[in-house]
């Protein structure tokens, strides 16, 4: 009777979780970049068309397309159902954590049900795995086989035999074959592992030691076979140590923040706010009482400090990179050791004589859900579905020639193309690039791309070359339809200026000023070589129709 009870709260949490999950799922603007993107290669009628369109700078691995490929055939294209793909993983996600807190429970020697409990209400609370549940994106299915993960490396800490080892495995391939930058998760997981059984004095298999590596083969061995297949460009991001105190705050409380990019500098924002009283209830208490929870666990049960360790590990190494490399950090690229974190706090929590902090913690995220201001209501950048009305309601030709933000199919969901397709990403050609660029700033980019676009950027005029070659690639005898996007293409030529001359100008993204460049000096060149220009501005779009 007393176990019935459990799998009955268990039940309510879950279906808890599935109610909030469904408000607001069907984002009136349609799938964002991001999204459409990504939908953009799962729609391909073939394996080969998905792996050799370019469309594949997400780090990802055939297996979430071809998943989402036939998701697609099943249940169709509707923007709700596609997301109803990444609610679906997430529901499961929330019932597999209750056996992930269970086995740890079993572990540190206290009530297994009740850990279990604690550990799926944290998750199923929390705003930031709420909001990629809403999003169709990889993310949800990622975190299902972290907790996967998480449930048959605790088995297999416990008990080393071959069914344990097999499914360990398994779960680490199927994450690696998902989002292929969980190989830093994984080779973190092998490493914590063997640095545990070794201070445990736990003899393993030396053939497991060997073996568990190998899940990792499929992707080099893909990787080798198309090299620039996994290209992310991090031009579009900036990072400082202030990411620190971002990923605190997303992580553990309901007021979630730079979600599409970091904020520079965020200590200034967290600091100022930190007697402000709603700051101090939705941020400062959940992120206070949950560092407290995890650190106070680490008493329980040395494998805890493991678990920590890992998880702090990982994080570090994604900052460290972002600045000794080209990469650049963003919180969803960490988003799947956020349930470890929760995991290890649930341990203090089951322990605690008093639950009233944890309910207080458990009150404000709940309240939050219901709020304006909920994980469920967090607007995305504006969707294509929103840009295929505007020109409907507009009633652009569909038969004219197109200058897109990024890529030329993106649209096709909403708005089919008739006539000749471009990208304003045409413009970051090498054919484009020595129009506007000298021969020694190109041979720069390598080292300094910010000291190689410096005098481009500060230039008034357009280049005569660039203007010709723009003529020669654009304009026909049709009319041209010019799209800017402002979350991409988003400053002025006098603020680039501004923005090039101040002490804070490498650490703006670079991609937004280049492309915002390009594109006001494309829209110049065209409104001087065609007749006649009229202009839509819709809020993230700018609609400009040139006639001949």
């Amino acid at each position: 009777m007393q176990i019935k009870k459990y799998y009955i709260i268990l039940a309510i949490i879950i279906l808890f979780g599935g109610v909030v999950r469904l408000i607001n799922l069907d984002k009136s603007g349609g799938l964002w970049y991001d999204e459409i993107t990504i939908y953009s290669i799962a729609s391909q009628n073939t394996l080969h068309d998905m792996l050799t369109i370019d469309t594949h700078r997400f780090l990802l691995f055939p297996l979430y397309y071809i998943i989402y490929h036939f998701w697609l055939i099943l249940f169709g294209n509707s923007d709700f159902t596609i997301r109803l793909m990444s609610y679906f993983f997430d529901i499961l996600s929330i019932f597999c954590a209750f056996f992930a807190g269970k086995e740890l429970g079993k572990i540190c020697n206290i009530d297994k049900y009740k850990t279990g409990l604690i550990y799926t209400s944290l998750y199923c609370i929390n705003s930031l795995i709420i909001y990629y549940a809403q999003e169709a994106k990889f993310y949800s299915l990622s975190l299902l086989l972290v907790n996967i993960i998480l449930l048959f490396w605790l088995k297999y800490i416990q008990n080393q035999n071959p069914k344990n080892f097999l499914l360990l495995c398994l779960s680490n391939l199927a994450l690696s074959l998902v989002y292929t930058s969980q190989i830093l998760f994984i080779l973190l997981l092998y490493i914590t592992t063997v640095i545990y059984f070794f201070k445990s004095k736990i003899k393993i298999p030396i053939n497991q030691i060997l073996i568990f590596p190998s899940v990792l083969l499929p992707v080099i061995i893909f990787c080798t076979i198309i090299p620039k297949y996994f290209s992310g460009n991090f031009d579009a991001v900036s990072v400082d140590w202030s990411f620190i105190l971002l990923i605190l705050q997303n992580f553990f409380s309901p007021m979630l923040n730079s979600l599409q990019n970091n904020i520079l500098n965020y200590q200034n924002i967290f600091f100022t706010n930190i007697l402000n009283i709603p700051f101090l209830i939705l941020v400062i208490f959940p992120v206070t009482y949950m560092l407290y929870s995890i650190f106070k666990s680490l008493k329980q049960s040395p494998l805890l400090s493991y678990l920590l360790g890992f998880g702090i590990s990982y994080l570090m190494a994604h900052l460290l990179l972002s600045h000794i490399t080209n990469y650049n950090v963003l919180v969803r690229y960490c988003i799947p050791v956020l349930p470890i974190f929760l995991l290890v706090a649930s341990i203090s929590i089951c322990k605690q004589k008093r639950l009233i902090p944890h309910f207080i913690y458990i009150f404000i995220c709940i309240i939050m859900l219901f709020s304006p201001y909920s994980a469920t209501k967090i607007a995305r950048p504006d969707g294509y579905k929103q840009l295929g009305e505007l020109l409907k309601r507009n009633s652009i030709s569909q038969s004219s020639d197109f200058i897109l933000p990024i890529r030329t199919n993106l649209l096709d969901k909403y708005y089919f193309i008739n006539g000749s397709r471009h990208s304003l990403y045409t413009l970051n050609s090498e054919e484009f690039q020595k129009t506007y660029l000298t021969e020694e700033e190109i041979n720069n980019l390598n080292n300094n791309k910010y000291n190689a676009y410096k005098r481009y950027f500060l230039s008034d005029d357009i280049p005569k070359e660039f203007e010709k070659l723009a003529c020669n690639k654009f304009i026909e005898d049709k009319s041209i339809v010019l799209i800017t996007d402002k979350t991409i293409s988003m400053y002025s030529n006098e603020e680039i200026r501004m923005i090039t001359q101040s002490n804070q100008y490498e650490k703006f993204p670079l991609q937004f000023l280049r492309l915002s460049k390009l594109n006001n000096d494309l829209i110049l060149t065209l409104q001087k070589n065609t007749k006649h220009t009229d202009i839509i501005n819709d809020k993230n779009w700018i609609i400009y129709i040139f006639t001949m």
